[in-house]
């Protein structure tokens, strides 16, 4: 499945996000597209990581010197890191937290971060 199918399907159940196993659901979406970009690019600089993780991607991206591996890395770290550090949206990336009452405004703004990531990912690297 691509980063783009897991973001058709996180839009669907925001779309009717009206209880707290809903909203666990959507959470696990954001998690799988963060991860599904990073096996995309996996796939693109071609380095072969059977069981895709951040740590995974840095370790086998730095042993190849793929260049452009290195950069999608710089930057991907640097996007996550400023996301995780959000004082609103971080706790659910963390999956510290409590469904909160205002699941949708929530679900649509960590939604619409990851797509900014994905798609700025996929316009420059």
């Amino acid at each position: 499945m691509s980063t783009a199918q897991k973001i058709s399907e996180a839009k669907k159940i925001l779309a009717n996000l009206e209880s707290t196993e809903k909203f666990d659901s959507f959470v696990g979406i954001i998690h799988d597209i963060f991860l599904h970009l990073l096996d995309e690019y996996n796939v693109k600089f071609g380095l072969k990581i059977d069981r895709i993780g951040l740590e995974k991607f840095k370790t086998v991206a730095k042993k190849s010197g793929n260049i452009d591996a290195i950069n999608f890395l710089i930057w991907y770290e640097k996007e996550y890191k400023k996301l995780r550090n959000d004082p609103e949206l971080g706790q659910f990336l963390e999956r510290e937290y409590s469904a909160p009452n205002d699941m949708a405004q929530i679900g649509a703004r960590l939604l619409d971060e990851a797509k900014k990531i994905a798609y700025y990912a996929y316009e420059n690297f």
